[in-house]
């Protein structure tokens, strides 16, 4: 006797959600892992991304955005830079999560970016990436002179 199922789509649907949203790592995770990443390896690595971008502050937008201060900016607010539809006008911000996944493969991440990088597939070599992207902060004000009185 064959049992039927009736409702197999159904639940294949909900087991491919539940994957889909799962996240691999949590954020907690991915910001230890970062924070113990090697910053200096990943700015030896970000050398093949200056081809396009730059990492300074007040750097110009190349073919890509200046990616000074990259981590916690809204896509697409580059002054200056025209950003393929992808990413242009949305309302989301970078985060290690959403970068991490845009470095690995921005294809993937952000279908219709015009970013032609293939990505980095390495996941050390992204990680110390993103921890060199966290470095590119300017220092906060503290509204302290130099002699560190207010």
């Amino acid at each position: 006797m064959k049992r039927r199922y009736s409702n197999i789509g159904a639940v294949i649907v909900a087991l491919y959600l539940i994957i889909a949203v799962t996240p691999t790592a949590s954020a907690t995770e991915l910001e230890d892992a970062v924070a113990a990443a090697d910053a200096d390896a990943g700015g030896a690595l970000f050398r093949r991304c200056l081809a396009c971008h730059t990492d300074t502050e007040d750097g110009a937008n190349r073919v890509g955005p200046n990616l000074w201060g990259v981590l916690g900016r809204q896509f697409g607010l580059v002054q200056g830079f025209r950003y393929s539809r992808a990413l242009a006008g949305s309302e989301e911000f970078w985060t290690l999560e959403n970068l991490d996944a845009f470095i690995e493969n921005p294809r993937s991440a952000r279908p219709g970016t015009s970013m032609s990088y293939p990505g980095v597939r390495n996941e050390q070599d992204r990680l110390s990436v993103l921890a060199y992207l966290a470095s590119l902060q300017s220092e906060p004000d503290n509204g302290s002179d130099e002699t560190g009185e207010e």
